[in-house]
């Protein structure tokens, strides 16, 4: 029995629709067990000082893990194993070993310099902390530079698990990573505050690392350390990577800015930002990644053979879908938005203030979902065709835009604006009701940088995948007003029949309200024939994936 469970979790999946839904089943389960956490960070310690230090010692660690960990992503490593897969199987094994021990040596030196030099760093970057905050920021942080390490390696080993489309696998390393964290909080946050949470980190990126590790050793595939590092392949791939780690760091460089600015602001903005952008990354991760994630594979070895039409053709579908169901989510998230928060998070010493705040951040960075996720996928895609350059000087020049609206905004740029929002947004006169300009330059930002990705692709892939985007956004665009109308209006039709007064009903309140709003929108779809509607229905019920051990 232990054995065919372990035989189909490492099975291989083919076809773009059931790896996407296969990821993106995973990617649910991870949002919840990621719910679950932020409800107990939420619950044990509120959005107040103890969660601005703990999301502030993340900011050096996960700046290292995604401009030195993303070096061997998949987006690299895939296309390179495809390569190197042409030519012989002995020539991928000493390539895997080269990266391998060039990586690892480049990762321990970088820990160790930031375990050195952290005080100062932190120091000459949040000067909105006192000392003694900046104290435990800095104990916090060298903490967590075991996360980078770990993860890195992790992305190594899952690149392998990704390369072979072992997709269960690969989606089972984020479960326990969050797992983790949540044993951390709930064992030990009553007794010991944060440092509990911390040491889950580092006890889920431990996990993490080893899922894929441990599948790569007992097949036989683990790399070994060698002496005889072929440095024209270490060089030839840093040549591809460096750009994407540039392009990637580009949003730990805003969310560095973000917390600095944020420091400023008072006692609970970071922790009322990060809450937000974690709630906002559900649609990211289960749309947006598992598309990228499916398609990637295939789009790296079309590109290989130079197979252009079916390049275009899995770019469209993909982008199709992506829209269909990014947008509206988005519509019902801004909807939602207090009740989302409230049932997600609204424990303990979290209270109606932070509710409000937290919410009023998830609305904005809900107007991005449709961007974000077409920014990641496009980013793949590019990487995937051979261009790693566009990428990153958009990411930086979206960037710069980025944190210019923000400082802006922060000095005064366009009140009048950020007073509407704040009104609209009913939290005028909160204190850090300021803290909404960062998730507003945010989702600007993500525009500028999607529209510069689809203008700057590869012309002939562009001309075939927009063949009939246009028609199916503009049904997905209208679809979700009428879900985000309806769902408000049912909000106020179903006020008498849930009284919010505890987590069950505020729960309920939403879901009927959603559920009336998405079926008048997957009414409209029907009616105007639309045609990702249409192959949905007609892959109910899923069937298995096809898989082949």
């Amino acid at each position: 029995m232990v054995k065919k469970i372990f035989r189909a979790i490492t099975a291989q999946i083919s076809g773009l629709h059931e790896a996407a839904f296969w990821l993106a089943s995973f990617s649910i389960l991870s949002q919840i067990l990621a719910f679950i956490r932020d409800r107990l960070l939420a619950h044990y310690f509120g959005a107040g000082e103890a969660l601005d230090i703990y999301y502030t010692a993340f900011r050096v660690p996960d700046f290292i893990f995604v401009t030195l960990g993303s070096l061997v992503s998949i987006s690299v490593l895939v296309p390179m194993f495809s390569k190197k897969a042409i030519h012989h199987e002995s020539a991928m094994k000493t390539y895997i070993n080269s990266i391998f021990t060039s990586f690892f040596g480049l990762m321990i030196i970088s820990c160790t310099v930031a375990l050195i030099f952290m005080p100062q760093i932190a120091g000459s970057l949040f000067k909105g902390f006192d000392s003694e905050t900046l104290s435990q920021i800095v104990k916090f942080s060298r903490i967590l530079l075991l996360s980078p390490l770990l993860l890195g390696l992790s992305n190594f080993f899952g690149s392998i698990v990704q390369y072979e489309k072992r997709f269960l696998l690969y989606s089972l390393s984020p479960l326990f990573y969050n797992i983790g964290i949540i044993a951390g909080t709930f064992l030990g946050a009553a007794e010991f505050g944060v440092i509990a949470v911390v040491l889950g980190v580092v006890l889920g990126a431990f996990i993490h690392f080893s899922i894929p590790a441990v599948y790569i050793f007992f097949w036989g595939k683990m790399p070994k350390f060698t002496i005889c590092i072929n440095w024209q392949e270490v060089k030839e791939t840093a040549l591809i990577s460096i750009p994407r780690a540039l392009a990637l760091s580009v949003t730990q460089i805003i969310n560095i800015a973000f917390t600095a600015i944020a420091s400023f602001f008072g006692a609970g903005a970071i922790a009322v930002f990060n809450l937000g952008l974690n709630l906002q990354s559900m649609p990211l991760s289960i749309v947006g990644a598992s598309y990228s994630l499916a398609a990637f594979p295939t789009l790296s070895e079309h590109h290989v053979r130079k197979n252009i039409e079916e390049c275009g053709r899995y770019v469209g579908e993909s982008l199709r879908f992506i829209i269909f169901w990014t947008l509206p989510l988005s519509a019902l998230f801004i909807i939602l938005r207090t009740h989302i928060v409230r049932v997600v998070l609204g424990s303990g010493a979290f209270n109606w203030v932070d509710t409000r705040l937290t919410a009023a951040v998830l609305a904005l960075f809900a107007l991005s979902f449709v961007f974000q996720s077409i920014q990641l996928f496009l980013t793949r895609t590019h990487y995937a065709l051979g261009k790693t350059k566009v990428p990153l000087l958009l990411g930086f020049t979206g960037a710069v835009i980025t944190i210019f609206l923000t400082t802006l905004f922060y000095f005064g740029g366009f009140s009048s604006l950020i007073i509407w929002l704040q009104d609209f947004l009913d939290i005028t006169g909160l204190q850090n009701a300021k803290i909404i300009i960062l998730p507003l330059s945010f989702s600007l930002g993500s525009l500028f940088i999607t529209i510069g990705l689809w203008l700057f692709l590869n012309k002939d892939t562009k001309k075939i995948a927009q063949k009939e985007l246009l028609k199916s956004s503009l049904q997905s665009i209208l679809s979700s007003l009428i879900i985000g109308l309806v769902t408000f209006y049912a909000l106020r039709i179903f006020d008498n029949f849930f009284p919010l007064d505890s987590l069950l009903n505020v729960f309920s309140h939403a879901l009927t309200a959603g559920i009336f709003g998405l079926v008048c929108g997957a009414i409209f779809l029907k009616l105007v024939k639309n045609k990702e509607l249409a192959e949905i229905i007609t892959k109910i019920p899923m069937k298995n994936p096809k898989v082949s051990p």
